[in-house]
């Protein structure tokens, strides 16, 4: 495996895509070469080795140089704008298929946007940061491995602790995708411990509950019991009555029918009947010659009574003048020879009886009725009679002697006139004749009308057969339509039931009525009711319990089992995480120890070669340091694994010191190395991880800029031997490391701001620097 090429668009200073190849075969066919990137100072050099670092993972902004994300993106210049995006891709050779993937070109690419939004893709899928880091875990490079050495890395190994320096070690001994796999054991055995914990705390708390339910379920069970006996009952009394209010509806309305077609033939008859009164009616009304004869009958009554009047009148006066007469001798007679022995009491008998004669003359000229000449005829008696009577007391009181003077004279009777009496005579006779012949019209009419009553009579007998046959055919309508209407009555009772039944259907079997089934026997309802009735008393007993509470049981049933096999499978679990831990230290140690040796000889032998003579190495101790701490916890009620923290206790770690000793020099501390011997130690144990476990590739970055001209030939022979194994680039101002290098870049940068790339391969430069073309 080797890296095969490099794609930078937008990132840092390289605001165009730019691409470095570093695909050199040696002629055995393993990946080997130098590739030196070159440039002044702030030409952008190092941004290769950052977006090498990125790509690979890096989330910390500080080991990219900046200070936040949107940093590494172009920031524009004068000359041109800010990008919206970086991205960087590294193009491996996996046709040895150390990244277990079956491909044999690997792409990795990293994108990032200003939004702050970002992606990672595996040959153009987008995958996880975590998948990333574990294809390149187990190929042997990632970020935090010595693939990757950017500036003052290479001297911080020496002011780094001794655990720190283990963590260096470890990364070189390739226990890199343990120590992943056990940190990652570590964070799922945590997170177990939790989750045991919430299981048991759900466990403890599902418990009483579950009684609870189990508890009500066991009434529920019994409650469906009676719950089913009970609809049954229901069903049958239900479905009995529904379908016995069918029949009774069905009959009820072909009753109603046929009342009503009887009830339409009788009302035809009807007004048949009283059609034929009212036309006989109006032949009766319409009688002319009735109402003729009697209007003549009337009239002739009328005249007839005139002339009764009339004849009563003409007697009257002749009566009147009658009496005249006799009033006026007897007056004569008073004058001569009765004097009133009391004058006064003649006077006034006088004055009454001349005043009643004014007011008989006054009501003959009144006269107009029959009655009225009888009553003219009984007031003259009455006049006669006052006369007769003052005659008579004057006989008994009478005098001798002639009447004084100053006694009023009684007043002188008017004479009768014969000519009246004679013309009244003759008038009479006259009324009577005719008053004969009006009586005999109207005997004669008497006659036609009783003829014309007769023939009415026997139609009013025709009519009163009709009217007695039209009440008969009436009454009997009349019994028809109160059948009629008891049957609607009825059957709007009916259908008031059906629609109360249908309600009750539907509330207590939660059903429609045509879902009912058809009970043809019969039942007794009375005794069915009572069993319905006592069922219904049994579910009240039993309580308001919800119909769910059985389905509830056995889901909570079921969640506290699943509980329970949960918690066991946690338990399981956290043992298994445990041995895992266990397994991954035990390969981590052996992997350690085994890779500690190595590269403590290496060290020592490439610190000779460097400072040529002199000792260094590698030393293991113990360093006091607080640790998580694998505690198994015995308790009555379950055995669990838990993970803590021991807040008290301090435990012993390996850690890895240095000695270094130039030749010619008794040193005891890395303090007393100058700044140029410490470099050399630095790349003394770099190359000596390098030689122990090679990396595919190592970027290397300005790591020999401390060194003099010899210690820089030492060093570009050193890497002129390890890249038959790995492919170095190094970022370099050092002429002898750029004689290593089969390719050259350089890097330059413009007024624009944007970095740009010049390459050459070395080994096409002949005599005098000319380019020899392949």
């Amino acid at each position: 495996m080797f890296l095969k090429r490099l794609e930078i668009s937008g990132f840092k200073s390289f605001a165009n895509k730019t691409v470095l190849d570093f695909s050199l075969l040696s002629e055995e066919g393993k990946n080997h070469g130098v590739t030196a990137i070159v440039g002044p100072n702030g030409s952008g050099k190092s941004n290769i080795a950052d977006s090498m670092r990125w790509v690979m993972g890096e989330q910390s902004m500080k080991n990219l140089r900046g200070k936040k994300s949107e940093d590494i993106i172009f920031a524009g210049s004068g000359k041109k704008s800010r990008l919206g995006s970086a991205s960087v891709t590294l193009y491996f050779d996996n046709s040895q298929k150390k990244i277990p993937l079956d491909f044999d070109e690997i792409t990795v690419t990293r994108k990032i946007y200003r939004s702050g939004e970002s992606e990672y893709l595996v040959n153009g899928s987008r995958v996880r940061l975590q998948d990333i880091v574990d294809i390149l875990a187990k190929a042997g490079v990632g970020k935090e491995s010595n693939a990757i050495v950017n500036q003052g890395m290479a001297d911080a190994v020496l002011n780094a602790t001794p655990l720190e320096r283990r963590l260096i070690i470890e990364e070189a001994a390739g226990v890199k995708q343990y120590q992943i796999k056990k940190e990652r054991s570590l964070k799922k055995l945590a997170s177990t411990r939790e989750n045991l914990v919430r299981v048991a705390s759900l466990v403890e708390e599902l418990g009483p509950h579950l009684r609870l339910l189990k508890r009500q379920a066991e009434k529920a069970a019994e409650g469906e019991t009676v719950a089913k006996n009970l609809k049954e009952k229901q069903l049958r009394l239900l479905g009995y009555l529904w379908h016995n209010f069918s029949s009774e509806k069905e009959r009820l309305a072909g009753e109603k029918n046929d009342l009503g077609v009887k009830m339409m033939n009788i009302q035809r008859e009807v007004d048949k009947l009283v059609d034929e009164m009212n036309s006989e009616n109006k032949e009766e009304k319409d009688n002319q010659k009735l109402i003729g004869l009697e209007k003549e009958q009337r009239e002739l009554r009328g005249k007839l009574g005139n002339l009764e009047r009339e004849l009563i009148v003409s007697e009257g006066k002749i009566e009147i003048e009658k009496e005249k007469e006799k009033s006026r001798v007897m007056i004569e007679e008073i004058k001569i020879k009765s004097i009133a022995v009391d004058f006064d009491y003649v006077k006034k008998g006088l004055d009454d009886i001349r005043q009643d004669q004014e007011n008989l003359i006054r009501k003959i000229n009144e006269a107009e009725k029959l009655e009225d000449l009888q009553d003219i005829k009984e007031f003259a008696r009455v006049i006669q009679q006052k006369l007769h009577d003052l005659k008579a007391d004057m006989e008994k009181g009478k005098k001798e002697e002639a009447m004084p003077e100053n006694v009023a004279v009684v007043p002188e009777a008017p004479k009768a006139n014969m000519e009246i009496i004679d013309g009244l005579m003759k008038r009479m006779s006259v009324i009577r004749e005719e008053m004969k012949r009006t009586e005999d019209r109207m005997r004669q009419i008497e006659i036609e009308i009783r003829s014309e009553i007769d023939m009415d009579r026997k139609k009013r007998q025709h009519f009163f057969e009709t009217e007695r046959t039209l009440r008969v055919r009436q009454d009997e309508l009349g019994r028809i339509k109160d059948k009629h209407n008891d049957s609607k009555v009825s059957l709007a009772k009916i259908e008031v039931r059906e629609e109360d039944l249908r309600k009750q259907v539907v509330e207590e079997l939660k059903m429609e009525v045509d879902a009912l089934p058809r009970v043809e026997e019969k039942i007794d309802q009375f005794s069915l009711e009572r069993e319905i009735a006592k069922l219904k008393f049994q579910m009240e007993q039993i309580g308001g319990i919800d119909p769910l509470v059985i389905e509830e049981y056995t889901e909570t049933a079921k969640r506290y089992q699943f509980l329970e096999n949960e918690s066991k499978d946690l338990d399981n679990a956290i043992i298994s995480l445990r041995e895992i831990v266990r397994e991954m230290d035990q390969k981590i140690a052996k992997e350690f120890h085994s890779a500690f040796d190595e590269i403590n000889r290496e060290f020592t032998k490439y610190f000779r070669i460097i400072f040529g003579g002199g000792n260094a190495h590698l030393t293991k101790l113990k360093v006091r340091s607080g640790r998580l701490k694998l505690k198994k916890e015995n308790d009555e009620s379950d055995d669990d694994l838990s993970l803590e923290e021991d807040e008290a206790e301090e435990n012993f770690e390996i850690g890895i010191d240095i000695s270094a000793c130039p030749p010619g020099k008794k040193i005891n501390n890395l303090s007393m190395l100058s700044g140029g011997e410490r470099s050399l130690t630095s790349l003394a144990l770099l190359f000596a991880i390098v030689s122990h476990n090679p990396p595919p590739f190592s970027v290397l970055d300005e790591v020999e800029a401390a060194l003099d001209e010899a210690n820089s030939k030492r060093f570009g022979r050193i890497i002129k031997e390890l890249s038959g194994h790995t492919q170095f680039v190094i970022i370099t101002h050092n002429r002898e490391t750029m004689r290593q290098a089969s390719l050259l870049y350089g890097v330059t940068m413009g007024e624009d701001g944007i970095s740009k790339l010049l390459s050459v391969r070395l080994d096409q430069i002949g005599q005098g620097g000319k380019i020899i073309k392949s």
